[in-house]
């Protein structure tokens, strides 16, 4: 495994006093959905908002680098491994909140409420059991609500931004600040968090939770519709690790369609496989020990080419990029 040096002089005090411990050389690969990537030089894993809120603030004052880590979907992380400190975020309180008494009649819908650790698919599943509507299409999306919120995720019509209220955020200026989705400036797959445009710094801004709004429905045909989605996802995406839809789908057109199109389905490089069920996954059938990300990386840019090639159309990854990188597609 690639050892990542460090010369830091880290007080180490707060984190032991937040009940957080400080690993180093921590392994990523098996915490993401792909299985692969180089070590955290510093991790942390934390359970609380609280723990949250504290730990970046702490690692603001040592002046050292932090990401947040949720459920490893639609990540890459380099061989090279991630200088700084990768926080994991197991802060997942989930609950349905009456609205308060001011609300016009018309918005007396209730609040569905969560931290921003918790996985997309059971939020969902919370606001199917509590009969509310709207979050259906959330059922097959893995990640966690912090991701979502950056990412506008989105599935089977329905988007991040379509019922989202507010976001609960610690700016760069450490002021825990609400921001409506209009100040995020969402679009498809993408928001100002994730371009950067929005409190922008060297350490950048924190989800921290989230507030939806729902609307009751009738609960068997909420069920039905979730049950249709998630039966429509073991159809046509693969069950091997993956990082999840690899390109943004262009204009008019499906990355999946255009790179089966172009008869990649099946092409391997390395470890990396483009999945024979759904061609816009690219999949790691060995998992953590046989597959590296420049693997994943030199498939990117061998679809991209071919696909320009033949349909000149380019495709956009959809991923994030963490830790050390030379170069990126």
């Amino acid at each position: 495994m690639t050892m990542l040096s460090s010369e830091r002089a880290l007080d180490l005090s707060r984190p032991a006093e937040l009940g957080v411990t400080i690993e180093q050389n921590r392994s990523l690969a098996g915490l993401t959905s792909i299985k692969v990537g180089g070590p955290a030089e510093y991790f942390a894993t934390v359970q609380t908002v609280d723990q949250l809120l504290k730990l970046v603030r702490w690692a603001r004052t040592q002046d050292l680098p932090y990401w947040i880590l949720g459920g490893g979907s639609n990540v890459l992380i380099s061989d090279a491994g991630v200088h700084g400190l990768v926080i994991q975020n197991r802060c997942r309180q989930v609950r349905v909140d009456d609205p308060p008494c001011c609300d016009y009649p018309q918005d007396l819908r209730p609040y569905l409420f969560a931290e921003s650790g918790a996985a997309m698919a059971g939020l969902a599943r919370t606001s199917i059991n509590a009969g509310l509507t709207g979050l259906e299409w959330a059922v097959s999306v893995p990640g966690t609500v912090g991701g979502a919120v950056i990412n506008n995720a989105g599935a089977h019509g329905g988007e991040v931004k379509d019922n989202l209220w507010d976001a609960l955020i610690l700016d760069d200026n450490d002021e825990v600040r609400e921001f409506k989705p209009d100040q995020l400036a969402y679009a498809y797959r993408t928001s100002a968090l994730k371009r950067g445009r929005v409190l922008r710094g060297g350490f950048g801004p924190v989800v921290l939770s989230a507030n939806f709004r729902l609307s009751a429905g009738e609960p068997d045909q909420i069920r039905t519709r979730a049950d249709n989605f998630l039966a429509h996802r073991r159809r046509t995406q693969p069950v091997e690790p993956s990082l999840g839809s690899t390109f943004k789908n262009p204009p008019g057109d499906y990355a999946g369609r255009l790179i089966e199109a172009a008869g990649l389905q099946g092409h391997r490089i390395g470890g990396i496989e483009v999945s024979r069920t759904h061609a816009n996954f690219f999949v790691n059938p060995g998992g953590v020990s046989n597959t590296t990300a420049a693997d994943v990386v030199a498939m990117i840019e061998f679809v991209q080419e071919r696909v320009q090639h033949l349909f000149r159309v380019t495709l956009d990854p959809e991923i994030q990029w963490v830790g050390e990188w030379d170069n990126q597609p």
